[in-house]
């Protein structure tokens, strides 16, 4: 985002599948180039598969009404399809002066000669997803824009929201924390704040079974997946999260037997460092053997629940059994 405030380019692909990073750069380039999108901006979205022909031409285009000839190429598929695109490559290498073309892909194979030109004559973003241990620098821009500061607790608390969730979705942080700064009126949001106003994904409310046999609760536990099974649809993503867990213990108990513990568990769990740091001795509560047997176990709970052959009681007995480990 930096750079795009240096020199305009003709050229820009935006590829990857964070879309958040994608909008926010597509807008800072037409705003930049000074475009009206609602008549001087030429759209296709690959989607509706446009002849390829007809982009091409249109990005070749001298302007007639305007200045300058902009065209965006919406889920761009060429940059990984195997089509032959030697027109497009020529023209993007001796783009007109006037025209400007940005190009978003949700996948761009970098070994392709057409990805080798752009960033060679133009610019690309690659906007993967962030990891949670990943979304530290965001935040803190995005609190210095709202003028909020989030300290101790509320930073914890936020770490354990998206500790758990394997990809950030940023379009949903920049809601939820835009929701909350309006309802805050001082200038640093507490953990309050957050448990008030910060609507929590389905994982991170999930996870609080998981918390509760963690932490040897089992008439939480117990409470926590009978309100689950209310909606039995929901049960699968149960097991899931369930599954996911002893994995997960199983990995952690695997690199702590190697001396890779504490904050350093984070890199290898894909986990936020201080999220790793609980986990770490969470795990030092299990052991190997009953991980085994309850991985296993659950197995057979998915199977026999997916078959009619079991209710919500087969998972009742693997809770009795973790959390009286």
């Amino acid at each position: 985002m930096d750079a795009l405030d240096g020199d305009i380019k003709n050229v820009y692909l935006l590829s990857g599948e964070e879309t958040f990073f994608i909008d926010k750069a597509r807008e800072k380039i037409l705003a930049r180039l000074g475009v009206d999108k609602q008549t001087e901006l030429i759209t296709f979205d690959c989607d509706t598969k446009p002849a390829l022909g007809e982009i091409i031409s249109a990005i070749d285009s001298s302007p007639f009404f305007s200045p300058k000839n902009v065209v965006l190429v919406k889920n761009a598929t060429f940059f990984s399809a195997d089509k032959k695109i030697e027109r497009l490559e020529n023209i993007l290498q001796d783009m007109q002066p006037t025209n400007y073309v940005i190009f978003t892909a949700k996948t761009a194979d970098k070994r392709r000669k057409l990805y080798k030109i752009i960033s060679q004559v133009g610019a690309i973003l690659e906007a993967n997803p962030l990891r949670s241990w990943e979304v530290d620098e965001w935040l803190n821009e995005k609190l210095s824009s709202l003028g909020k500061i989030m300290r101790g607790e509320a930073r914890r608390h936020f770490n354990e929201r998206l500790g758990i969730l394997p990809e950030i979705s940023l379009w949903y942080l920049e809601n939820e924390l835009n929701k909350v700064a309006l309802n805050v009126t001082g200038n640093e949001i507490t953990a309050a704040d957050l448990r008030k106003n910060m609507l929590a994904p389905p994982e991170v409310s999930n996870f609080a079974l998981t918390d509760a046999v963690d932490e040897r609760k089992v008439k939480k536990a117990f409470y926590l997946l009978k309100q689950q099974a209310r909606i039995p649809a929901k049960i699968p993503l149960v097991m899931t999260l369930l599954v996911n867990h002893v994995r997960r213990l199983i990995r952690a108990k695997f690199f702590m037997a190697q001396g890779i513990t504490g904050r350093r568990l984070g890199e290898p769990l894909e986990m936020n460092p201080y999220i790793a740091q609980k986990f770490s001795e969470v795990a030092k509560t299990y052991s190997e053997k009953l991980l085994e047997e309850t991985f296993i176990e659950l197995a057979e709970a998915d199977f026999k629940l997916k078959t009619g052959r079991a209710d919500i009681e087969i998972l009742e007995r693997i809770l009795i059994k973790l959390c009286k480990r």
